[in-house]
């Protein structure tokens, strides 16, 4: 892969290319996870003897690449919103780059093997933190459907997964580069990768899948619900659910489980109320319902994306209100500067955030609840399974994006927040795609987009605690730590070469 014939720089520029354009195929269409084991390669290769500024630029250009293609769904919303969400995205790749230069093994030895994947692992947990925080397409997300190398998340989160599969890509850009030839490093990368499928195929022997457990039933009621909603869509949807409840009550589950928003009305008038109680006590089961609720402030028109606990008896036993709001789909930062932003079908009004997770406490005991974006944070479902919940639970409403690709996007990432707590993960969308997905990310039951129907299984409620549930991203920390150390030693080593130079200058 090494040698071209084209200048130098395009020569460059074209490897980054095709990084992205490998890294593209690892998630949904075509899904071809081993994509990502080699993606990050042609890159690696493009920055040996690079400088800062050519390595930021051939990092930007896979992640433009990259980024492009999986977050192609957002032009839905125009291309504005995702041109410019793609070049934010595409900085974290190009950071990575020049932190590469600086951290690679021919810069500073062995501990370039652990520094480097750690930059990368450091990165993607940035892209956690704060309340623009946005974190998709990580090498983890990639793997969710690679059972056997996905079980290690269970004890490292989904930084575990990250960082083995930059290793590995390092190690194998290493052995094939002309410049380098290290074989010793990819061999120590592939025994350390069999070790984590080795590790995940006895977990997952050693837990077949359950026939056994209580009941539960998700509702998709298949209906196109988006930012503005059709005066008549409340009745409709309400005629749709009621109807698809009274079916899934035949099976006599515990949990009946709706999508978030699915009657896009504040539920918290005593019409509702009494509405959704006696549906509740007629179905003999629990009921979870999506819905708004009304700010504490009378004075305010602002609402709470939420979700209703009925219990069997007709009496609401919780409410959950989202926590982790969309930045520019859900709350405008900015938003009265920003006039134009009018033109991409944003709310006419910021939704309100609350300030805490509540567990909702149901037949299958205490349930661990995520609306939509806020299923995309491991530290979300960890800490809330860390605070007691027996199960997960992940409402959501793609119907805004269509058939493209972000709903199957998205349900990966509901299979890592299984794995890494051990808990069983129901997942209720409005258009598809609602799943069981048990403890070790497998698929038991799927509804696909746009079709109505119920998913009835047995599931069983957990008490375990995971590695990572316990304590958290302790690897994340690890690889920051790993960072820091390597970049002191690039240092060390540029002042050496500095004062070696000196040295023979005299």
């Amino acid at each position: 892969m090494s040698n071209y014939s084209v200048p130098g720089r395009f020569r460059h520029l074209l490897l980054s290319i095709a990084s992205g354009l490998i890294l593209a195929l690892a998630l949904p269409k075509p899904g071809t996870w081993v994509a990502a084991w080699v993606g990050l390669v042609p890159l690696l290769i493009a920055l040996r003897g690079a400088g800062l500024w050519r390595a930021s630029l051939c990092g930007f250009a896979a992640g433009l690449v990259y980024y492009g293609i999986i977050l192609h769904w957002i032009t839905l919303f125009g291309y504005l919103p995702w041109a410019l969400l793609v070049i934010y995205e595409a900085l974290y790749i190009a950071v990575f780059a020049v932190l590469c230069v600086r951290l690679q093994p021919s810069r500073i030895g062995w501990p370039g093997y652990i520094a480097a994947p750690a930059a990368w692992v450091l990165l993607q947990f940035l892209q956690t933190l704060g309340p623009y925080a946005f974190t998709w397409g990580g090498f983890a997300h990639t793997q969710a459907d690679n059972l056997p190398i996905a079980q290690i998340a269970s004890v490292t989160g989904p930084w575990g997964i990250d960082f083995l599969v930059c290793l590995f890509n390092l190690a194998l850009a290493e052995a094939i580069s002309r410049r380098s030839r290290r074989f010793l490093p990819l061999v120590a990368a592939g025994c350390l990768t069999i070790a984590v499928c080795a590790f995940g195929f006895t977990a997952l022997r050693s837990s077949p899948e359950s026939a056994s457990g209580r009941s539960i039933a998700i509702v998709q009621g298949g209906l196109k619900n988006g930012f503005d909603v059709d005066p008549g869509y409340t009745d409709r949807a309400l005629r749709t659910y009621v109807t698809l409840t009274s079916r899934a009550a035949e099976s006599r589950p515990d949990l009946i489980i709706w999508p978030e928003t699915a009657l896009p009305a504040d539920l918290t008038s005593p019409g509702w109320e009494r509405l959704l109680g006696t549906l509740a006590r007629i179905a003999r089961a629990d009921l979870l319902v999506g819905g708004y609720s009304t700010s504490d402030d009378p004075f305010s028109s602002r609402v709470y994306n939420s979700l209703f606990l009925y219990n069997a008896a007709g009496q609401k036993a919780g409410v959950y209100r989202k926590v982790r709001l969309v930045p520019f789909g859900e709350f405008v930062p900015m938003r009265d500067r920003l006039p134009f932003l009018a033109n991409y079908g944003i709310r006419p009004d910021d939704v309100l955030a609350a300030r805490k997770h509540v567990l909702l406490s149901s037949r299958l005991g205490k349930l661990g609840v995520s609306i939509c974006f806020e299923s995309i944070f491991p530290q979300i479902a960890r800490s809330e399974t860390r605070a007691g919940a027996r199960m997960l639970c992940v409402v959501t409403n793609d119907a805004w994006f269509e058939r493209t690709q972000a709903a199957g996007e998205h349900l990966m990432m509901a299979k890592l927040r299984a794995i890494e707590n051990r808990r069983y993960v129901l997942r209720a969308a409005e258009t598809g795609i609602s799943a069981v997905i048990d403890p070790f990310g497998r698929t038991r039951r799927r509804l696909g987009l746009f079709r109505q129907g119920i998913i009835s299984d047995k599931v069983r409620p957990s008490a375990c605690l995971t590695i990572y549930t316990r304590w958290g991203d302790w690897f994340a920390y690890g690889c920051v730590a790993a960072t820091l150390l390597g970049l002191t030693l690039s240092m060390r080593w540029s002042r050496g070469l500095s004062r070696e130079k000196r040295r023979r200058e005299t």
